[in-house]
């Protein structure tokens, strides 16, 4: 038994050891998507500093905050920000990047990863006009806007989810970003 696990483990780390870079290439490719997604007239982005991602981590409350990008046009002026959060759903934390327009409205709503039960939670992702519904909201006043909300009936905690990340950037920009902390 003590050789089986032995050489499991060595299996088991040899294998990570050679996927790692890939897996990661994979995850960065897919933000990467969900970016331009939210925000498809920028150019380029740009991470911003581990202050503003602390201060929009504080903001956010109970949704984690893990990164928030700033979104340039071609001549380098900021015009938004993407701004990506892991609410909990009813399978546990997505991943999700929201994007948001220089004057708090919310651009888009993408889905990094999820693990949404199939069938039911990953209508969230397909279902048409679920994410589209968030486009417009007022990140100035996002509890008022997020009132304005059609749970996917089956799929509500996914939904709500969804609903929260949402919730979470509105606060992001309302508390950090509109008055100028962005950079």
């Amino acid at each position: 038994m003590l050789v089986t696990c032995i050489v499991s483990a060595t299996a088991l780390t040899f294998t990570y050891t050679l996927t790692r870079e890939r897996i990661a290439d994979q995850i960065r490719a897919a933000e990467e998507r969900a970016i331009t997604a939210v925000l498809p007239s920028a150019d380029d982005f740009d991470s911003a500093t581990t202050d503003v991602v602390s201060r929009a981590s504080e903001a956010a409350g109970e949704t984690p905050v893990t990164a928030v990008f700033v979104a340039r046009d071609a001549s380098g002026a900021e015009i938004g920000w993407a701004i990506r959060v892991s609410p909990r759903g009813y399978g546990g934390p997505m991943d999700m990047v929201v994007g948001l327009d220089r004057d708090g409205k919310v651009t888009g709503a993408s889905i990094i990863t999820q693990n949404e039960t199939p069938g039911l939670g990953t209508k969230i992702l397909t279902e048409p006009g679920f994410l589209d519904q968030f486009a417009g909201w007022d990140g100035t006043d996002i509890d008022k806007a997020s009132k304005e909300f059609d749970a996917i009936s089956g799929a509500t905690r996914s939904s709500n989810g969804v609903r929260k990340g949402v919730i979470a950037a509105g606060h992001v920009y309302s508390d950090v970003l509109g008055t100028g902390g962005g950079e």
